[in-house]
């Protein structure tokens, strides 16, 4: 869970964490607010999925090593790329990493479980 007010909505932060298909997600909206909120929520997405992961600083994962996408539902998931895919096939291989995530304009939040 991340204050909205706390995100960084610089370029250097983006391209930190963010694949070009999740820039293109924060970029739909033309909507500073909107766009500052799916960047908290893309933080809070990969936040929430190293943690369920147990990959944390050291495990050698970074943020795009995860990517968001979305099913044409809207239906959030997750793709993983790189080391977090190979400590999943590891340690969790076959189960699904469920996320659910939501925004305000004062919050924004996620939540990964793996079943």
């Amino acid at each position: 869970m991340i204050d909205i007010e706390r995100v960084d909505c610089s370029d250097a932060f983006i391209d930190k964490i963010a694949l070009g298909s999740e820039k293109e997600y924060i970029n739909k909206s033309s909507c500073q607010s909107l766009r500052k909120q799916r960047i908290g929520a893309l933080f809070c997405v990969k936040e929430a999925v190293m943690k369920a992961l147990e990959m944390g600083q050291g495990s050698g994962v970074v943020f795009k090593d995860i990517e968001l996408s979305h099913q044409e539902s809207g239906k959030p998931f997750v793709i993983l790329h790189g080391k977090a895919l190979e400590k999943y096939n590891l340690s969790y291989n076959g189960k699904n990493i469920e996320i659910s995530l939501s925004h305000t304009p004062h919050t924004a939040i996620a939540v990964a479980i793996i079943c």
